[in-house]
């Protein structure tokens, strides 16, 4: 005699999944629905597609941001577990930046207490002799934010943090610094300067250095000094996700 078919629900940290089965054989098709929380189903769609059967289907309905697979357990249960690693919260950083004015036409000063222990790597490294802390600030932001801050009161740095997956480098697109200097009189304009612009790859927990300079033989030069490090996401460890099973059967 023919069992039932049974609903099953599973919840993830996103994710929330429903599948229909229409019976208990292994090769029998199963229905299941995933409504994601933080990405879009478009996206998700990219992931599921390689990991369908020959015989397996995918309804996107947009609106509700949800997918509706038909397919065999085997491969419902590799989507699932892709899903639930896919759609978690985006990850959090906090971004330390130091601007740092070198100057090569200066006798070596007292490093600035402020640079701490990179003040001596810097004059391993770079060919100046003294450094100078402009400005420091510890920025803050999520995986899809574009970032935006004034250091020492005349320099925009900008950047967009790109996804990293679960990924130790974090991607820094569109980074650039660009000096403004008011223009006098009425209407608050300023003179814009870019410095530079480019893409980063940034690891987490080092620290990085960049430089900008009119040219290469330049006595000044002003540094960036970064250090990225991960937030912990809440009531999550970082990087982490699970699902939950719940089975009803009538």
């Amino acid at each position: 005699m023919r069992r039932a078919g049974f609903l099953r629900a599973a919840i993830g940290a996103g994710l929330i999944a429903i599948a229909v089965a229409a019976g208990a054989a292994e090769t029998a098709a199963s229905v299941k629905v995933f409504v994601l929380r933080y990405k879009r189903v478009e996206e998700a769609t990219l992931l599921v597609r390689p990991l369908l059967s020959d015989s397996g289907s995918i309804v996107l309905q947009a609106r509700i941001n949800a997918l509706t697979i038909t397919d065999r357990p085997a491969p419902l249960a590799a989507i699932t577990q892709a899903l639930s690693q896919f759609d978690v919260p985006p990850r959090g950083y906090s971004i330390a930046v130091k601007m740092v004015r070198a100057r090569a036409d200066a006798s070596a000063g007292d490093l600035s207490r402020e640079i701490g222990g990179i003040g001596n790597k810097l004059r391993e490294v770079f060919r100046f002799n003294d450094y100078a802390l402009i400005d420091s600030a510890v920025l803050a932001g999520a995986e899809g934010d574009s970032v935006s801050y004034l250091l020492g009161g005349e320099y925009r740095l900008t950047f967009r943090i790109e996804p990293a997956g679960q990924g130790t480098t974090l991607r820094l697109a569109a980074f650039s610094l660009a000096r403004e200097r008011p223009v006098p009189g009425p209407g608050g304009r300023h003179i814009v300067s870019p410095l530079f612009r480019t893409t980063l790859n940034v690891g987490l927990n080092q620290t990085l250095v960049l430089g900008a300079s009119k040219e290469e033989a330049s006595k000044k030069a002003l540094l960036l000094i970064l250090l990225v490090q991960e937030n912990v996401r809440p009531g999550a460890e970082k990087g982490t996700s699970g699902i939950a099973a719940a089975e009803k059967r009538p």
